[in-house]
């Protein structure tokens, strides 16, 4: 943390150096209770490597912390690429089953309406044969010879074996 040095002196050589709750820095000779560089009523907090990670941050190397901010970042992307990349493989094998079914179900509608039609084809001549006047009782019928034996009266003989 060589970067920085004392707001109202400064001098980078102080052994000690505090950051005022107003954002200024100050060696331990300039620090006082209001900050010597706005007036302000404020507090200081000693800068050494027992803050709080939080604290240090602010006196980190930027290009260091960037660096190992960038090696996390590059976690995570990696880590959501692989979900992504998952769920992504899951719906696509449920789009090629979607589309498999898809196609043996119009296959099958395609069947469907050919046996229709075929049916239909079928029940035409049936439907042609089927006259009113096949199905009703004639009016008319020829009497055979017992019928006419018993009409005139005469001794119906059955026939001999």
């Amino acid at each position: 943390m060589d970067w920085f040095h004392c707001n109202q002196c400064f001098t980078k050589s102080a052994s000690k150096f505090a950051v005022s709750s107003c954002g200024h820095i100050c060696c331990e000779v300039c620090i006082k209770s209001q900050c010597s560089i706005c007036g302000a009523s404020c507090s200081y907090l000693a800068i050494t490597d027992e803050m709080k990670p939080q604290e240090k941050v602010f006196f980190k190397d930027p290009v260091k912390l960037i660096q190992s901010e960038l090696g996390h970042v590059s976690q995570i992307a990696v880590f959501q690429q692989t979900q992504m990349e998952g769920v992504t493989a899951h719906f696509k094998r449920k789009s090629a089953e979607l589309e498999r079914r898809l196609k043996e179900v119009t296959e099958q509608a395609y069947q469907l309406s050919e046996l229709r039609r075929e049916t239909a084809e079928l029940k035409k001549p049936l439907s042609q044969r089927r006259t009113p006047t096949s199905f009703s009782t004639p009016t008319t019928q020829t009497p055979n010879v017992f019928q006419l034996q018993f009409m005139a009266g005469l001794p119906v003989q059955s026939p001999r074996h």
